[in-house]
Formats: structure tokens, C-alpha cells, sequence
């Protein structure tokens, strides 16, 4: 795969996921998530909550380590070290170079966003079911590729508006390795389809 991404190792991320697709497809989960969690991070700095800014930047931490944005992943953790640490200043000082650089990735990671306007499926239960049933067990193996593969196979449904924004909740829990609530949202779907 030929792809020039400053600051991201592409062959280091492929190689550490697994598979090419996975990895297109969290380029295409962080374009999604990067405004919100920047200015999660913001805020946290703002409002001087150390405890949720150093959750969060361990996060970006281990997402720019998962991507290949491996000098990213670096500073990411510094700042949770820093975090850890109850540094505010230095947090304060050194969080918007950090945020700035993260930011600079997004033009590039945008076409892998755009690539979810793919046709529909009509909305089939067992076919549903079957695949939340997949991503409850990858959740519980904290298996991110079989996990990413049930997430996929469930956006590539009709759903009424409701569910919709039920699958959509389940697809950020996920991309944010939040496995607990994922698998709890999941198991919640499963008795009410």
C-alpha cells in the first residue's frame, strides 16, 4: 500500500492491526471523532479536570499508536503522564501544540470518512442479531478487528430513525474502546429487536 500520511507509519499500523481494512477504516473512525475529542481535551483543560483529561489522552494515546501517528502517540503521552502526575501547568503549556498537531491529520484523513455511502441492506433481524451476538463475543476477547467486522456488518442496514441512532451510539462506544458500555448497549439491543 502506497499512502503518504505525514506523520503516520502506515506499514507499522497495518502491521500492528492486522489488515489493511481495519486500518483504512479507524483512519476513517478518528476523522470522525476528532473535533469532538478535541475539544473534550479543551474543555478538561478549561475546567481544570485532570482526572477525565488524563482518561482521555491515554485514549488518543493508544488511537495514535493504532494509526501509526506513533511521535503523536508520544506527545499524547506525555501529556497523560503529566495528567498522572497533576501537572496543570505543564498540561495547560503543552496541550494545544499537541491538540494543533493531532488537528493537522484531519484533511488528510478525510476521504477515508468518506466512504459509508455505500447502498443498504433491507433491515433483517436474525442477520442483526447474529451480528450483535459477533460483537458482544469480540468485545469480551478485546478483539478490535472481529469487533470493527461486526460494527460494519450492522451499519450496512435500514433502521428506523431510533435504531439508527442506537447502532450509530453502539459504532462510537466501539471506535472509543469502550468496550463495557458497547457490550451493555449491544446486549440492551439484542432483547428489543
Amino acid at each position: 500500500m502506497n499512502m503518504n500520511i505525514p506523520g503516520i507509519d502506515t506499514e507499522k499500523a497495518i502491521k500492528n492491526l492486522g489488515s489493511e481494512s481495519l486500518f483504512l477504516e479507524l483512519l476513517g473512525d478518528v476523522y470522525k471523532l476528532m473535533d469532538e475529542k478535541c475539544a473534550q481535551v479543551t474543555s478538561y483543560v478549561s475546567d481544570n479536570d485532570l482526572h477525565n483529561y488524563t482518561i482521555l489522552v491515554h485514549s488518543l494515546k493508544t488511537t495514535c499508536r493504532m494509526i501509526g501517528a506513533m511521535d503523536l502517540g508520544e506527545q499524547f503521552f506525555t501529556l497523560e503522564k503529566l495528567g498522572k502526575e497533576n501537572n496543570a501547568g505543564q498540561i495547560r503549556a503543552l496541550t494545544p501544540d499537541v491538540i494543533r498537531a493531532y488537528q493537522s491529520l484531519k484533511p488528510y484523513l478525510a476521504p477515508f470518512a468518506l466512504g459509508d455511502n455505500q447502498a443498504k441492506n433491507s433491515f433483517d433481524q436474525e442477520a442483526i442479531s447474529k451480528a450483535l451476538r459477533e460483537l458482544v463475543t469480540a468485545l469480551d476477547d478485546f478483539d478490535l478487528g472481529k469487533s470493527e467486522a461486526a460494527i460494519q456488518e450492522l451499519m450496512a442496514y435500514h433502521y428506523s430513525p431510533e435504531l439508527f441512532a442506537q447502532i450509530e451510539t453502539l459504532d462510537k462506544l466501539v471506535t472509543n474502546l469502550d468496550y463495557e458500555d458497547a457490550i451493555a448497549l449491544a446486549k440492551e439491543l439484542l432483547t428489543h429487536l
